[in-house]
């Protein structure tokens, strides 16, 4: 088993076999990868992609944005990833994030990970009921001012500029962009039939505002199957989801390294 540098060459079709055993996030990984290949690393048995591992440095934290792997997999092998990710990040101090499946956790606090908050997995496959979206409410979602509201809501819930890695690493050409002046949503499709939620991020109480998107992203999109990773204990984003018969599952954990970051979880909606 080699644990080490992604193979550049093969590495797009490494994920594209890579891919043929579970939902994987393509883009963000190839994106990460082309804007800063010192932060991926695979596990290879032969030439075969068994793992995959991927950060994103920012001024103040890292966040770990891909962890995917085969079921067979085994969790020292896991570990290996983790500590090769975690050896070359330079920066000591920053904080380092993840979200995490609950299933991880003893792994990631091996490390000296902690439990930042609970999150559940939204998911929505087409149950709402009918709603009214006026031509009214489509001009009042899509204004002109997405990435200037995208830069002020967003820095205010991490305390710090995700800017460029937003709308360089996730921003894609299946993209749907739209926003209040209250905050922004971004959506994107994961593969043929799945949408992904990420990131969704308002002011805090501005639910009409919240709801007038969520129905945006079902109206465009709502006859694929929708997904977004939510904090679990924010009663507000959790009702509206409800509201729209999204299932909630249980079962994710945001946790930390190091110094513990500044995130208002009450602020996003989709991670």
């Amino acid at each position: 088993m080699f644990v080490g540098w992604i193979r550049k060459s093969s590495f797009e079709s490494d994920l594209l076999e890579f891919e043929k055993t579970q939902v994987i996030d393509k883009k963000l990984i190839l994106n990460t990868a082309f804007y800063n290949q010192s932060l991926c690393f695979g596990a290879y048995e032969d030439k075969k992609l068994l793992g995959f591992i991927s950060a994103y440095m920012f001024e103040e934290s890292v966040y770990i944005n891909n962890f995917y792997y085969q079921k067979e997999l085994s969790k020292e092998v896991k570990k290996r990833l983790i500590k090769i990710l975690l050896t070359n990040i330079s920066e000591e101090n920053k904080s380092i994030y993840i979200l995490s499946l609950e299933d991880e956790k003893e792994v990631f606090e091996s490390f000296g990970f902690k439990s930042y908050a609970k999150f559940s997995k939204a998911t929505y496959s087409g149950k709402s009921g009918a709603f009214n979206f006026t031509n009214a409410t489509a001009k009042s979602i899509s204004n002109e001012n997405f990435k200037p509201t995208l830069k002020r809501v967003d820095e205010k819930t991490y305390k710090e500029d995700r800017f460029d890695y937003v709308t360089k690493s996730m921003f894609k050409s299946s993209s749907l962009l739209l926003s209040t002046q209250r905050g922004y949503q971004h959506s994107y499709a994961l593969n043929k039939n799945i949408i992904k939620l990420s990131p969704w991020i308002m002011d805090p109480s501005w639910s009409d505002d919240a709801e007038k998107l969520l129905r945006g992203v079902i109206y465009h999109r709502g006859l694929k199957k929708i997904i977004a990773f939510i904090p679990s204990e924010v009663k507000e984003i959790t009702d509206l989801y409800l509201t729209y018969n999204f299932e909630l599952t249980e079962g994710y954990n945001l946790m930390y390294k190091n110094e513990k970051p500044e995130i208002n979880i009450q602020m996003i909606y989709g991670l």
